[in-house]
């Protein structure tokens, strides 16, 4: 299985390079004749040529610099469902950019010895800038969120979310990656308005500070604040990394540290990797998954360089 893991793994990060460098050929071999791009922006295209062509438009002219976060890699059998965000930045170098934001899942199937990707689902979530820098996208998504007369997403968590095509899998064994698909699927469940989904995420007794809601106690105050707070936003994209993590030997529980990215400033003056927020997170084991038992969220910038220490059990909202 982790065998499986690494190779779909390195699979999506040929996939995002792939795509926004325009050089599609270490992921082409990954389709076939049976594989299908399903995107609000791309249109619907099957088959390899079809798929890479549509693809590689973004880049006709030039790269984009991307950046790919909140990966989720599920396995069952020779069955995967996966999920990933990505964001890019198209520049013309002088004073045209157009900067994005997308969700990706893509379903995979083992055929002999290697993975196919048979359906891959592309929704741009928001964008800014100037989009003729994107002219051949179908539809652009603003800064407000779902419109009259937008067409239908491609998209719906409840329908197309990797925990609902494959429900019930156990979390990885690797502690670092369990607790990164964690983030990956509480994120997505906020972003995407999945609050089924946003359940299996939390722990009945989960507790913390929800800035700008207050310090919250059980997961029906949790869930239900964040469901009203969530309905006022036009949308929201979440992407995070996992920048430390804590076992704390018991087997059942770890503490883990994410940092909040912002696709406008990611690097600092330097290069260096920069975090607009983090949140303080402990984690439970029950029944095979981990959950948030304990949650803060703590605006502030930082460095990966710079991370801050642990400080669980104290909330700051």
């Amino acid at each position: 299985m982790s065998g499986d893991r690494a190779v779909i793994g390195r699979l999506l990060d040929e996939l995002a390079t792939g795509w926004a460098t325009g050089d599609l050929s270490k992921v082409g071999p990954a389709f076939d004749d049976r594989s299908r791009l399903i995107s609000a922006q791309h249109g619907t295209a099957s088959g390899t040529d079809a798929i890479l062509a549509a693809l590689g438009a973004d880049t006709r002219d030039r790269g984009f610099i991307h950046r790919a976060t909140n990966r989720y890699i599920g396995i069952d059998g020779n069955r995967a469902a996966t999920s990933f965000y990505l964001f890019g930045l198209m520049h013309d170098g002088r004073d045209k950019a157009f900067l994005f934001g997308t969700t990706i899942i893509a379903l995979l199937e083992r055929v002999e010895s290697r993975w196919r990707i048979d359906d891959i689902r592309i929704q741009a979530m928001w964008s800014k800038g100037d989009p003729q820098m994107a002219s051949h996208w179908l539809h652009f998504p603003g800064d407000r969120g779902w419109q009259l007369g937008a067409p239908p997403p491609v998209i719906v968590s409840e329908l197309h979310a990797p925990w609902h095509v494959l429900p019930d899998l156990p979390a990885p064994d690797d502690l670092q990656e369990a607790l990164h698909e964690l983030y990956a699927r509480y994120a997505f469940a906020v972003d995407q308005n999945d609050i089924g989904l946003l359940v299996s995420a939390y722990a009945k007794d989960v507790e913390g500070g929800f800035a700008p809601l207050g310090n919250l106690s059980g997961r029906d105050e949790v869930v239900g604040m964040l469901k009203n707070f969530r309905h006022l936003a036009p949308f929201w994209q979440h992407f995070g990394e996992v920048v430390a993590v804590q076992d704390e030997g018991d087997g059942q529980h770890a503490r883990l540290i994410i940092g909040r990215i912002v696709p406008d400033r990611p690097v600092d003056e330097s290069g260096r990797t920069i975090y607009a927020a983090h949140y303080q997170l402990r984690a439970v084991r029950k029944g095979g998954n981990w959950h948030i038992c304990w949650s803060d969220y703590r605006p502030g910038w930082f460095t990966q360089d710079t991370v801050p220490a642990f400080d669980i059990g104290r909330p700051t909202s």
